[in-house]
């Protein structure tokens, strides 16, 4: 069987106040397109397909226009929800089950509907999927006033846990997948997920995960393998969501799965979507910057000896997409503090002074 492997979309997500929702839609439109092309059997979506719990009309749009294109072409995908977005993602569950389309919006106790089995080209796949679990549902009051390594332990033995149970229903006839939204430890975070969701108190450790043909993760956008006894892998996310990924190549992870032999991966680059730049330069080279900046997104950091007034009004009449402006001024030479002694006897001096001037 064959799937695309594809999370973090953040759909509805601004850049400092820009609406970004035609870049989100070309994106989700050329990850369709490579569904069709690669002949994918069903997609895997591993959560924050939303930026917002409560997303715009428009973003729903964007992400249900992609879900109908993926239905009408004879796929299949699976969704789990992320830490922005599984309450949403509810009021789909019933309809788009009917297109073959499985979401599972948030974690049930019991992991009921947790696993899907989904049959295509002679085999079974079986995708045991796990949303993102609130750390309110497994730590209490009384254990955060425990020391804090002992209440982190609660959370990522209790996310093992839940992904060890649904293990079980893998079998050694069928593909066995693991969706989930969730934080490995040791994975590299780009800086632009929610900081209190990449802590170590949700981490879970890479030998707790269980064995499968193929785990597919989503909540970290850098793109990246993580060391583990199966493929384990964060697709990223499709976009560069803010500077902090920068530089990143983003992509779609295709993932060729048999029963007999681990999975083939192999990673699509994905070009929709404006790049994130950083640019110093000086205000007399703010027009040859904009001849080389094409339509990319731009942090501009200015240097001058003084303090430039109307300095982001320059910047952007020259740089249209510049998105933040900073002024980088020379280094203030350090001034040494007097010695206490020093000090005093310059005081003395001093009040000796202003009484002889009194006098």
């Amino acid at each position: 069987m064959r799937f695309l492997h594809t999370a973090d979309w953040h759909v509805g997500k601004t850049l400092q106040g820009r609406s970004r929702l035609d870049e989100q839609e070309q994106v989700a439109a050329e990850i369709v397109d490579i569904a069709k092309r690669e002949r994918i059997d069903c997609v895997l979506l591993a959560g924050d397909i939303f930026d917002s719990p409560a997303p715009t009309a428009d973003a729903q749009r964007v992400v249900c226009d992609a879900l109908a294109e993926i239905a009408g072409a004879g796929m299949a995908a699976a969704i789990v929800g992320g830490n922005h977005d599984h309450r949403r993602l509810a009021a789909l569950r019933n309809l788009a089950a009917r297109l073959k389309i499985f979401i599972r919006p948030g974690a049930r106790e019991g992991d009921e509907g947790g696993m899907i089995s989904y049959p295509k080209n002679g085999e079974q796949a079986k995708i045991a999927m796990l949303p993102w679990i609130p750390e309110f549902q497994i730590v209490d009051s009384r254990q955060i006033l425990r020391p804090k390594n002992e209440w982190n332990q609660v959370y990522s033995e209790y996310v093992a846990a839940r992904c060890s149970r649904l293990a079980k229903g893998f079998a050694a006839n069928t593909i066995n997948i693991l969706l989930a939204h969730l934080f490995v430890y040791g994975a590299e975070a780009s800086g632009t997920e929610r900081p209190a969701h990449v802590a170590e108190a949700f981490a879970v450790r890479p030998d707790q995960l269980p064995r499968a043909h193929y785990i597919a993760l989503g909540h970290l956008h850098k793109p990246q393998e993580v060391p583990a006894s199966s493929r384990c892998v964060y697709a990223g996310s499709p976009l560069q969501l803010d500077f902090g990924e920068r530089g990143q190549q983003k992509r779609v992870v295709i993932v060729d799965a048999r029963v007999e032999s681990p999975a083939g991966v192999e990673s699509i680059p994905l070009v929709s979507g404006r790049k994130l730049r950083d640019v110093v330069t000086t205000i007399d080279q703010l027009a040859s910057v904009a001849g080389q900046a094409g339509a990319d997104f731009l942090r501009v950091v200015v240097r001058a000896r003084t303090r430039i007034p109307g300095l982001s009004q320059r910047v952007s009449a020259e740089l249209p997409n510049a998105i933040a402006v900073e002024q980088e001024l020379p280094a203030t030479p350090a001034v040494a503090p007097l010695s206490m002694p020093r000090a005093r006897a310059g005081l003395r001096m001093h009040c000796r002074c202003y009484r002889a001037a009194s006098g």
